[in-house]
Parts: structure tokens; C-alpha cells; sequence
């Protein structure tokens, strides 16, 4: 059984608390649409937004590290797939049982049976295509010249994410990030850091690149949105940089895999209990943006109360913590029932 890494498992952590941020803005009813006129909240909202929205890249980038250098596993797949099963038929049953929802229709009853093709967590669908479909690649990426890979790699981000950070139309094959091709892209990627970025080093460094990419995020849209309050064009180009396959958002995502990897976590106590919290990191996604409760927990929370103030910044971090406290101790409960049932 291989050890599990501590730094990358506090990036794992760390990603799923940015993922959870960004659903507390979003869903919680506290990011204002992009063409709206807002205030001190808005600009903070969506300044925060851009310092998490990298998050699901870093996500798909530890998966695709590990997965690069791992033997083909034909099980992780059905494993995977058990698991959100789970969440999503148990969920929702316990929501009926309890009346918290009053019945289901077809399409809701499909949504429960086919987690993953119905798109129940869109992530999930493209993730559990990457993982079936990138290692049938790795042995012929690990025999590429290094060359001819950067090269690949530079020329699948002109089409699948340069084109859409800079051009002001959307374009036919762009889904934004929200499918398996951009997946795959960072499949190419990870692996690619794995078989050859050994020479990258520097923390600092790192942090600096994710922190200045996150802050011209946050500036583009802050120049989108003055020239569409004085010109009423570009409405749609506004946060346009905030999507998954932007290239800003890439090379925020980049340097924040990049800085964590460089970080040395000795194994102990600290490196046990890191890598223990981080095992629940998926069942954390997997329960909190369930159909009918991704809404339900930021109405829990209250967010509306201070959708319109900069004091939800001082709500916001122990919310989220909370959010994924809460799920954390649920998925353990679910980690300690699986194991008993494979020993039957």
C-alpha cells in the first residue's frame, strides 16, 4: 500500500475548503451577477471568488499526478462510482423518509439511479471519464521526448483555453471547463509535472505566480465591468477569466500544485492526521452539492442575511469550516460501514 503524501493532502484540503467557498458565494446568494451594479460586497465577493476558482483545477491535478505514475486500476472506477451512488440515493431517501422533500419525478429518480451519466455532479461525470480514459495513455507519455510533449500540451491549451480567454464570443467547443476534455487537458498536464518538472522548484516563487494570476483575475473583471457599465457591450466577456479553462485560472492552479509540491510534511502525528481529514475530502463534495441540498445548507447557514455586506467575510471561513466538518464526520461514519462490508 503506497503512503499517502501530506503536502498534497493539505492541498486536497485545501482545494475542497476553496470549493466550498466558492458554493457559499455562489449558491449562498452573496456573488453578484457580473453585469450587475454592485458594491463593497461585490468587489469583495468576487475578489475571494478569484483566489478560490482555481480549485477544482488543483483537484483534477492531484488525481492526475498520482494517476500518471499508478498502475492501470480497472476497480478505482466501480469504487468510485459506489461511493456517489451512496450519496446520491442515500440522500435522497433520507430526505423523503424525513419529508424534507415531498416526492421525486422520473427525471429526479434517474438522477438517483445514474449519478454519472445524468450528470447528478457534473465533476464527477468528467472526472470518472479522465480516470477510465487518461492512464490507457501513460506509457506513451512517459516515452515521448519531452519536447514533443510541452509542445502538445501548448498547443491543445491555444485551442481549449487561450482561444476562450481572449476571444470575446463563445466559442462551439467551449463547455468553460465543466467537461472531460478540459480534464484530460489536466491530465496531460499533471502528468506531465510528474514525469518532468523535477527542475521546478521554489515555494515563494510559486505562491507569487498563484497569488499574482488570482489578482489579474480579479482585475480583468474588474476593467470588463467598468467598460460594460460605460459601453453596455461585453456583458458575456465580464468574467470571462473566472472559468476553468482560462488561462489565468490555469496558471493560478499550476503554481498552487506546483508550491504544495516543493512542500516537505515529515510523517508523524501531524502527517497522520492531515492525510486522515483529507480521506473524506470527496465524500465533503460529494454530500454538500447534493441536488437538494447544494441550496439547502447556505439557507441553513443564512448567508442572505449578509449577502449586501462586507461582514460576510467574517462569516465565511468558519462556515465553510464547518461545512466540511460536518461532511467529514458523515463520510467517516460511511468509510467505517464500506469496511465492514468488504470483510463480510
Amino acid at each position: 500500500m503506497k503512503t499517502r503524501e501530506a503536502n498534497f493532502e493539505l492541498l486536497r484540503i485545501l482545494a475542497m475548503l476553496m470549493i466550498i467557498t466558492l458554493h457559499f458565494l455562489d449558491k449562498g446568494g452573496i456573488l453578484p451577477k457580473p453585469d450587475a451594479v454592485f458594491g463593497p460586497a461585490g468587489y469583495l465577493a468576487w475578489g475571494l471568488e478569484a483566489f478560490c476558482v482555481c480549485a477544482v483545477n488543483v483537484y483534477v491535478l492531484i488525481g492526475a499526478y498520482f494517476l500518471a505514475e499508478g498502475d492501470y486500476r480497472p476497480g478505482r472506477a466501480p469504487k468510485l462510482w459506489l461511493q456517489v451512488f451512496f450519496y446520491s440515493a442515500g440522500i435522497k431517501a433520507l430526505l423523503l423518509v424525513t419529508g424534507v422533500i415531498p416526492g421525486m419525478d422520473k427525471y429526479e429518480m434517474l438522477q438517483v439511479i445514474f449519478p454519472v451519466t445524468q450528470e447528478h455532479y457534473w465533476f464527477v461525470t468528467a472526472y470518472l471519464l479522465m480516470i477510465l480514459i487518461a492512464p490507457l495513455m501513460n506509457e506513451t507519455l512517459r516515452s515521448l521526448p519531452e519536447k514533443t510533449y510541452r509542445q502538445g500540451i501548448l498547443l491543445l491549451l491555444l485551442l481549449l483555453s487561450v482561444s476562450s480567454s481572449v476571444l470575446p464570443v463563445k466559442l462551439p467547443i467551449d463547455r468553460l471547463g465543466y467537461d472531460a476534455l478540459w480534464f484530460l487537458c489536466l491530465y496531460l498536464i499533471g502528468a506531465y509535472i510528474r514525469f518532468h518538472g523535477d527542475r521546478v522548484r521554489g515555494i515563494p516563487g510559486m505562491l507569487a505566480g498563484y497569488a499574482a494570476a488570482a489578482l489579474l483575475i480579479f482585475a480583468s473583471l474588474l476593467a470588463a465591468h467598468a467598460l460594460y457599465g460605460k459601453t453596455g457591450s461585453l456583458g458575456d466577456f465580464i468574467n470571462r477569466q473566472y472559468q476553468y479553462n482560462g488561462i489565468l485560472c490555469l496558471t493560478a492552479s499550476v503554481c498552487l500544485f506546483l508550491a504544495f509540491r516543493n512542500i516537505h510534511i515529515p510523517q508523524g502525528r501531524a502527517s497522520a492526521v492531515i492525510c486522515r481529514i483529507a480521506s473524506a475530502s470527496f465524500g465533503v463534495y460529494l454530500i454538500h452539492e447534493h441536488v437538494d441540498l447544494r441550496y439547502r445548507w447556505p439557507a441553513l447557514l443564512g448567508t442572505q442575511r449578509y449577502a449586501d455586506s462586507p461582514v460576510f467575510l467574517l462569516c465565511w471561513l468558519p462556515d465553510i469550516v464547518i461545512v466540511y466538518a460536518v461532511c467529514m464526520i458523515i463520510d467517516f461514519a460511511r468509510q467505517y460501514m464500506f469496511r465492514g462490508l468488504r470483510k463480510l
